[in-house]
């Protein structure tokens, strides 16, 4: 997991203006209402008929609230049609309006890891200005693998290509937008999709931009050379049913195996990773480029125009559910562990090995429905001596980003290895050691520091660029105050004591979780 991030810009309260009007749609307000109306009737005429579209086998119809779209992103007159059905679908089901639109899309343009952030305040389109939630922006910037890059924003087309869209579907609503960049691997998935979820409330729709095939030799992508139009579109429907069964496991290694050439792979993946487990996606309008008679040769790109909507989600995103402790783990899933973090020490201290899942079962760990679940976990470590037990090492993730099993995995190896306060621990040690687990509710926001309860919640800190974190139990243990603990916080992030309530209050945010926490007896 990459968790480093170049210093970003501070806001400069400025506006984007429309870069691709005149070119990939028009310019005109007039000519493009008219467009848009246009796409709109006919979406509408059509989804009154039949709410999905037939191309696909397995394609269920939309239940329940409307939760976020992924709508194509190529100029009007290649893909402009297809998208109509996205928004004439979200415009019906949310009668009222929505509050904001989270709008995600990949960077054509510009390689980079993480979240690329604008900090414009306005994004300007020929049907009128768009305001950005610049408080939500404000506050991802301070979190790990997201950063302004005005840059990125200024020649990317993924967003842009929406925006008017949205203006003429929703009027005057509130954007996040969010360029996705390359992820290294599904931990960074999952952190991006989490840290962005904790600001979806029940009113507000994601949108993924995103293409999905590119085939033909202009994108370097001819996997087949016979029946290409069935094989294209074969490939989409794979694509689809994983978006469809909401199976983010299952779409990354379906993006590894083919080596699919979806654009808005990451945006997509990072969804999946935000939705309640019970949402579906439905196929509205399927489309390729050779369709609209504009494409040329054998190069081919596919627009899909989905619907995510859950039937437990009536009334939009639900709020974040929050695990009770009491029965988060039982006794034999504390034990198996326990046991799992002590044979994981063991064999990378004396082989140098990291357990694969196959191993588990050689050692007789069930991993159970809840060990399965993503949750935040630190591991630690304590050598017993003369004057009792002293930290050896402690490492953890706050958020869900990996099963929980996988992550006590890698917070043992790390604990022994990877902290770097100590050495690396040695063979002759382990009989000394012991171990000691907390599994950690996901964080939540909270508005001041007088929300934070001593013993119970854990805090991290976010001032400027730096957080830092203590367990529910450090303060008490040290019998620290509030203040005397948000000191010391500040003071493990590398500013002064004092910073949380003096000259950096401004940019200081808290979070707090719980956790439950077992041991090696």
């Amino acid at each position: 997991m990459n968790i480093f991030r170049r210093k970003r810009k501070e806001s400069s309260g400025g506006r984007r203006d429309p870069r691709f009007a005149g070119t990939w749609y028009e310019a005109n307000e007039t000519r493009l209402n008219e467009q848009l109306d246009g796409f709109f009737a006919d979406a509408r005429l059509r989804l009154d008929k039949s709410p999905t579209d037939s191309v696909f086998r397995d394609n269920p119809e939309p239940e329940g609230g409307i939760l976020a779209m992924v709508v194509p992103h190529a100029g009007y007159m290649y893909s402009g049609s297809t998208a109509a059905y996205a928004y004439e679908f979200a415009r019906a089901a949310k009668t009222e309006g929505p509050g904001r639109i989270f709008l995600m899309g990949p960077s054509h343009y510009a390689g980079f890891a993480g979240v690329a952030l604008s900090s414009d305040r306005i994004f300007g389109t020929p049907l009128g200005d768009l305001k950005v939630d610049q408080e939500v922006v404000q506050a991802l910037s301070g979190y790990p693998l997201f950063q302004v890059m005005e840059d990125v924003h200024l020649q990317e087309h993924s967003l842009e290509l929406q925006l008017s869209f949205i203006k003429h579907a929703f009027g005057a609503v509130s954007i996040v937008p969010l360029i996705v960049g390359g992820l290294r691997d599904p931990a960074d998935v999952r952190l991006v999709g989490q840290i962005i979820r904790t600001f979806i409330g029940p009113e507000d729709i994601v949108v993924v931009s995103s293409d999905f095939t590119h085939f033909g030799p202009r994108y370097d992508y001819v996997p087949f050379d016979r029946d290409i139009p069935n094989r294209v579109r074969q490939l989409d429907e794979d694509a689809f049913g994983y978006l469809r069964d909401n199976d983010l496991t299952g779409f990354i290694e379906f993006h590894d195996r083919t080596r699919c050439t979806i654009c808005g792979y990451y945006p997509c993946a990072v969804l999946l990773s935000m939705l309640p487990d019970d949402s579906r996606a439905s196929l509205l309008r399927y489309r390729t480029s050779r369709d609209t008679g504009q494409e040329q040769g054998s190069n081919s790109v596919s627009y899909l125009a989905l619907a995510f909507t859950s039937r437990s989600c009536q009334d939009g995103w639900p709020a974040m559910s929050v695990p009770c402790l009491a029965d988060l783990l039982d006794e034999e899933d504390r034990q198996n562990l326990l046991r799992l973090a002590r044979l994981t020490l063991e064999s990378f201290v004396e082989e140098g090995e990291v357990p694969e899942r196959e191993t588990l079962e050689g050692w007789g760990i069930e991993v159970t429905e809840k060990l399965e679940r993503p949750l935040g976990v630190f591991v630690t470590l304590f050598k017993k001596g003369g004057r009792g037990k002293e930290l050896r090492g402690c490492i953890g993730y706050i958020w869900p980003i990996k099963p929980l099993f996988e992550a006590v995995i890698d917070n043992t190896v790390g604990a022994a290895s990877k902290d770097h306060r100590f050495d690396r621990v040695k063979s002759n040690e382990l009989r000394d050691i012991e171990i000691e687990i907390s599994v950690l509710t996901p964080p939540r926001r909270i508005d001041s520091e007088s929300e934070i309860e001593l013993g119970r919640h854990g805090i991290v800190l976010h001032i400027g660029n730096s957080q830092s974190v203590f367990l529910p139990h450090v303060a008490t243990e040290f019998g620290w105050t509030l203040n005397q603990t948000l000191d010391q916080l500040c003071l493990k992030a590398g500013y002064p004591a004092g910073s949380w309530s003096g000259s950096e209050k401004d940019r200081v945010r808290f979070e707090v979780f719980e956790s439950v926490m077992f041991e090696e007896q």
